[in-house]
């Protein structure tokens, strides 16, 4: 049985780990996400195996009246195609919506086939490409939602 909760301090250590793993190409450090949990503007959310252990996370920059941000979305290799990232995405979505925004951005590499197939059955579209998003040769696939 996976649990979905709100993301806490504790977590951070859990989140590096992982954004190591996951983003080898660009991980966040532990510094940028302190930064990122201490902001109101912000909310991360974990999914959490039988084990306790933390199989998939993501996090979300809503400013409000905007455009929210999709910050992170990443499930270990073990636990992809079973919905977890769909039930993240989920959650992030009510968040903004609760926050008043108007639309979900994201980026994504353009080579994960299987990540934009997700977001294309969420509604997303897709809207341009930015080269070398993720360092050299690793462009991004621009999305987009509008929430209503």
């Amino acid at each position: 049985m996976i649990v979905y909760r709100a993301a806490n301090a504790f977590d951070l250590p859990v989140f590096v780990s992982l954004d190591k793993e996951l983003f080898p190409y660009s991980p966040w450090s532990a510094s940028q996400y302190k930064e990122e949990f201490s902001s109101p503007t912000r909310h991360f959310v974990v999914a959490v195996d039988e084990a306790q252990s933390i199989i998939g996370y993501a996090g979300v920059f809503a400013p409000g009246l905007a455009e929210a941000d999709v910050l992170t979305v990443g499930v270990v290799p073990e636990h992809r195609g079973k919905g977890v990232a769909r039930a993240l995405m989920a959650l992030l979505t009510d968040w903004a919506k609760a926050q008043g925004s108007t639309a979900m951005m994201l980026e994504v590499k353009t080579d994960n086939t299987e990540a934009i197939g997700l977001y294309e059955s969420l509604d997303y579209s897709k809207l341009n490409v930015r080269k070398d998003y993720f360092g050299a040769g690793l462009d991004a696939q621009v999305m987009r939602l509008e929430l209503s």
